[in-house]
């Protein structure tokens, strides 16, 4: 019935044009004629047929023009955007491209395009409807694991500290938080006392979304202490200065360290702390248990008392 092609080879060096397109569902699945475009790092071909198979027909909206879609793909995750979906926007636009930004509707992604130089009028929030594309463009993409993506990440964060660094105000010790969402998973469930533990140190606390990206730039660019729960608020240390100190916590049923390539790249003192657990006793699920001691221990060395 289908067949499926791969639209985002992340050997392409150039970017790839498919005329009279259909993305369908919130992931925007791309469907020309009889053949699924798989524009996706994170999603393999069973995957999208499977999804078309269950779609329901919504809204269809056409867009004249050339777009480029960058939402779905788990675009949505402030790490996945970051690292997958906005290197492949920096390389269209310093490439020239001058059609639509299809993304998410979200604010952090939308204001992460004006300030990587792209113009509001071209950038266009997906909400959700089917989409007719007259054109779509699509260009190489990589997995933000992929040590390709490095020399990306790096003009990306040049951009972003330009805007928002100061070299006189590199003091912020910054704690994110992911307990002020109580639909967040990987909450710290012993977090009043790792406050209290935190706040000898001289650390602030912060929930992300509750501030506009400006305002997280403007803390996390001049910080030289991170530290939090493992959650798409640690990507924050690609943006941090160099060399600097991150804690990230974990529970022992799910450890995924993402940041490890900016911490590699920007010589930070990284440290991965996992909640103390003894054969299968851990009660938390992915929930984390801060491990106060050696949170402790850590910042001892690191800062002094």
């Amino acid at each position: 019935m289908y067949t499926v092609i791969d639209g985002c080879s992340s050997s392409a060096t150039a970017p790839r044009y498919f005329s009279q397109v259909f993305l369908y569902g919130e992931e925007g699945i791309p469907l020309q004629g009889n053949r699924v475009i798989n524009r996706f790092t994170n999603f393999k071909n069973d995957q999208l047929l499977i999804w078309l198979m269950h779609h329901q027909n919504k809204d269809l909206i056409s867009i004249g023009g050339v777009t480029l879609p960058l939402y779905g793909d788990w675009s949505s995750n402030f790490w996945h955007w970051c690292y997958e979906a906005l290197p492949v926007a920096l390389a269209a636009h310093e490439g020239g491209f001058s059609g639509t930004y299809l993304i998410p509707d979200l604010e952090f992604a939308a204001d992460t395009l004006k300030l990587i130089g792209i113009r509001p009028d071209r950038i266009r929030r997906a909400d959700g409807s089917d989409y007719y594309l007259e054109c779509m463009c699509l260009l190489g993409k990589r997995l933000g694991y992929d040590r390709a993506i490095s020399e990306a990440l790096s003009r990306l964060r040049a951009i972003l500290r330009a805007e928002f660094a100061d070299c006189r105000t590199r003091s912020h010790r910054l704690y994110i938080s992911r307990n002020g969402n109580t639909e967040n998973s990987r909450k710290v469930v012993n977090e009043a006392e790792l406050l209290a533990l935190l706040e000898r140190f001289g650390f602030l606390t912060l929930q992300m979304e509750e501030l506009p990206l400006a305002e997280q730039l403007a803390y996390t660019c001049n910080a030289a202490v991170l530290v939090g729960p493992h959650g798409a608020g640690m990507t924050h240390c690609t943006f941090m200065p160099e060399k600097s100190l991150v804690l990230e916590l974990f529970a022992p049923t799910y450890v995924n360290p993402c940041v490890l390539l900016a911490c590699e790249l920007l010589q930070h003192r990284y440290f991965q702390i996992t909640s103390h657990a003894f054969d299968h006793s851990y009660k938390h699920g992915r929930d984390i248990h801060a491990f106060l001691e050696i949170v402790e221990l850590t910042l001892t060395r690191e800062l002094g008392r």
